[in-house]
């Protein structure tokens, strides 16, 4: 496609083993949103930068915003979803095509397959760049978002679908968990899969420069009982059983508070199963933290809940545990390396009552709650950001080698084919 062809042919650059790298960032999330995907390519670019790498990001236009950063390319785009907001990217107009064009990529990363990706695939397409795809989202588990009339069964077939086919116009597929890679696998992925846990920056949660302003805020006495969910709420996220399993907690423990941190569509809801508790009081909803407070929340926490079977990997429990909070969730293997069941937290049912009881039972332990947030303290040193630039920037210079080597083949090959080399040939 001419819009993102590059009208002057250069040679291939030659890219030693320890020589900065031109990344291209294409991404369907980034700054001002905040969840999960977001945050983490924006710790990953400055991750990425501070070893010496340039990172371009381009990223859909967001209403009311403006980039100070110069290479961070905001794409025109249309509001697809309200709640969550999300933005659609309009690809293939001038401007942006012309940034592209003057970019000379060594290696491009997309982090979603949508429209933004397909400007991904044509630019790695037309530059001759490696294209390294990050799954973030197990997309058929968000066909409840599309309010379209039909079989909600072959919807989440299409969306596997297509999440298999754009997987493989990759290079190579990176999973940020295990769990990932299963399914990108069970889902006939060909691509070469690594799996490489997204980072986050260990040093801002290690430790808090306040520790008390959101219990003052909550009306909370120093010796309550803080039971943490953290995140978007949403109706993948199982909040509902949260609410559900507090009753038989609070019944036990008068000090227990739930509290919820994030907003999102199930809010309302929420509210409204929370209001009709016998505990109502008890149950509050903080709506949205602002990222530089989040270190502060989580210290302020006694217990990190997590109810959702979703995830491909919870950036919040990472946080949690490096703010060196037990943990009690339903099991996930998107958890793996994060939440250990009886190393720092306890793994609890699907189910109100057996959850409940979860917590019943760890919060009746003060030693083992103490340890438990030690041992979350220890395991959250495997994510860190630079942990994870480090095992990408491996990635990229072995997925540029391989291109090399392959378009030296493609070109090697035709001119062993000439009429000359069969003559010789049959001497």
């Amino acid at each position: 496609m001419k819009l993102f062809s590059n009208p002057h042919k250069r040679p291939a650059r030659t890219i030693s083993g320890d020589a900065p790298l031109h990344i291209g960032f294409f991404a369907d999330t980034y700054a001002p949103q905040v969840n999960g995907i977001s945050i983490s390519l924006q710790l990953l670019t400055q991750s990425l930068r501070a070893a010496g790498h340039r990172v371009t990001v381009f990223a859909p236009r967001f209403p009311d915003y403006c980039d100070v950063d110069p290479d961070v390319h905001r794409i025109p785009s249309v509001a697809s979803l309200q709640s969550p907001p999300f933005y659609l990217s309009v690809p293939g107009t001038p401007r942006i095509s012309h940034a592209i064009r003057r970019c000379e990529f060594d290696v491009l990363h997309v982090h979603s397959p949508l429209s933004t990706g397909v400007m991904a695939y044509l630019t790695a397409k037309a530059k001759h760049a490696p294209l390294v795809y990050t799954y973030h989202t197990a997309i058929s588990d968000y066909v409840h978002y599309l309010h379209i009339a039909g079989d909600r069964g072959a919807m989440r077939q299409a969306a596997r679908w297509f999440s298999t086919g754009t997987a493989n116009l990759t290079d190579r597929v990176v999973a940020p968990s295990p769990k990932v890679k299963e399914l990108l696998l069970k889902e006939r992925v060909n691509r070469p899969i690594q799996v490489i846990p997204n980072g986050i920056d260990l040093s801002r949660f290690y430790q808090a420069k306040e520790t008390s302003h959101f219990r003052r805020q909550l009306g909370l006495t120093f010796d309550a009982q803080v039971l943490l969910s953290l995140g978007r709420l949403a109706p993948e996220k199982n909040l509902h059983l949260l609410v559900d399993a507090f009753d038989p907690i609070a019944a036990r423990f008068p000090n227990a508070h739930l509290v919820f941190a994030g907003d999102g569509g199930s809010r309302s809801e929420l509210e409204t199963q929370a209001a009709a508790s016998a505990y109502a009081e008890r149950i509050h909803f903080l709506g949205m933290v602002a990222r530089a407070d989040l270190p502060g929340l989580l210290h302020e926490a006694d217990l990190f809940l997590s109810a959702s079977t979703s995830e491909t990997q919870c950036i919040a429990m990472a946080e949690a545990i490096a703010a060196s909070l037990p943990i009690v969730a339903v099991p996930d293997k998107a958890f793996a390396g994060m939440f250990a069941n009886g190393v720092n937290g306890l793994a609890a049912p699907n189910e109100a009552q057996g959850f409940g009881a979860a917590v019943c039972n760890l919060l009746a332990d003060p030693e083992k709650l103490g340890q438990f947030g030690r041992n979350s303290s220890e395991l959250s040193r495997n994510f860190s950001i630079e942990t994870q630039a480090a095992a990408l920037v491996e990635l990229y210079r072995e997925a540029i080698l391989e291109k090399s080597t392959l378009r030296h083949k493609r070109r090697f090959i035709p001119n062993l084919l000439t009429r000359s080399t069969f003559e010789r040939s049959n001497l």
